[in-house]
């Protein structure tokens, strides 16, 4: 026995032989107090759309951040708390503030002075991030901004040059870009781009309630964060764009395909491909898994399927959503972005060349770099937002 070993147990026999002696003192006091429930300070967060079309509705990223409801998600996970809210109708603030535990503010910019991060979680509200988002980003505040992020490039640059200027930290980001296949995937690509494989092509599919803006673009993210960036055409064939008839939608989508044609796949330490392939997805719904793909290369395929969870709620919250969670955080504590300011650029014109490819060229392939700065989606509801708040 070392002097290490004979000094450890010498003093834990010491140790216990104190403890013995005291231990008729200490059970008086251990009657008397109980131990408090460990604490740490909390970010304030605030929230911007909380009511429909809200992934901070609808039980998926709020239970996991406000723990107001433990038969859904039953213990504190992050070091995050929405303190505030603001929607465009104050009966969802005040519904969410009392399901959530938070406050509601009056007007969307009165936040500014009251958080350390901000979540941007609607849908329908898109159209109108860079006005919301623009007080909180000129505050230098960190921002996740839903996706699809803009339906122009002319809007997107426009939140980016502010997140710049200000050296403003953002996310947008989905579920599908952070699920353990995904990065399953770009691990494959890498393997098989190591081993002087060649990629012949890839098809997939996407849980995407037949509609492209809103879900389609979750397996947009999916093909993305397995296969990169380097997209030289899109092309969205379908009958419709949305799940219903609106104002600004004429037909109901029943099908979709969406098709990326690549340069090639180029990822430092693994290895070059310049010969251009094809990748397609299947936009479907009703079916039990979120995303899928099949990754062809010469010798074989490849596949791998994200599953759809069943059983209690939190499987579902903590296998499909709680990442995106864990995601802002680790960006509203670090203030450094996992995507640069030109992924989330690069990603948003590939997204919006299909959208064009559909509306204005028939489903055909439509060059990335064509897509006019200007050019904007449609948005299913127009009147979503009452203009008249930012003036």
């Amino acid at each position: 026995m070392n002097d290490n070993q004979l000094s450890r147990r010498s003093f834990f026999g010491k140790t216990a032989l104190a403890g013995g002696a005291m231990l008729a003192g200490t059970k008086k006091v251990r009657a008397q107090t109980k131990r408090k429930t460990p604490s740490v300070e909390l970010l304030q967060v605030g929230a911007i759309a909380v009511g429909d079309g809200s992934h901070l509705n609808y039980d998926i990223w709020a239970p996991t951040i406000n723990v107001t409801t433990p038969d859904i998600w039953p213990t504190r996970a992050t070091r995050m708390k929405i303190t505030h809210c603001w929607d465009r109708k104050p009966e969802a603030a005040q519904a969410f503030a009392s399901k959530y535990d938070c406050e509601t503010v009056q007007n969307y910019y009165d936040m500014v002075d009251k958080v350390d991060a901000m979540i941007f979680a609607g849908f329908y509200e898109v159209k109108w991030w860079p006005q919301l988002t623009r007080p909180y980003l000129e505050a230098g505040i960190p921002c996740h901004i839903n996706r699809p992020f803009a339906y122009s490039m002319k809007n997107a640059r426009m939140m980016v040059e502010t997140a710049r200027k200000h050296n403003t930290p953002i996310l947008c980001t989905d579920e599908r870009e952070y699920i353990k296949e995904a990065i399953v995937g770009r691990e494959k690509l890498k393997e098989l781009l190591a081993d002087g494989k060649q990629i012949l092509g890839a098809n997939s599919s996407n849980s995407a309630g037949y509609e492209y803006p809103a879900h389609g673009v979750h397996g947009l993210y999916f093909m993305l964060a397995i296969l990169g960036l380097d997209v030289e055409e899109v092309s969205l064939q379908a009958d419709g764009w949305w799940n219903q008839v609106t104002p600004t939608s004429p037909h109901a989508q029943t099908w979709a395909i969406l098709t990326l044609r690549y340069n090639g796949i180029s990822i430092e330490g693994s290895g070059e491909q310049t010969k251009p392939f094809v990748a397609v997805q299947q936009q479907l719904t009703g079916h039990h898994s979120n995303a899928t793909m099949r990754l062809y290369y010469n010798g074989g395929w490849w596949d791998v399927d994200n599953h759809w969870t069943f059983g209690e709620p939190m499987n579902r919250l903590y296998y499909l959503f709680f990442p995106t969670v864990f995601a802002m955080q680790r960006m509203f504590e670090s203030r450094k972005m996992q995507w640069s300011y030109d992924y989330i650029l690069k990603k948003t014109q590939i997204f919006l060349t299909g959208f064009k490819s559909h509306l204005d060229h028939d489903g055909a392939l439509l060059r990335v770099a064509d897509l006019p700065e200007d050019w904007e989606a449609p948005t299913p509801y127009p009147d979503w937002i009452d203009e008249a708040i930012f003036n």
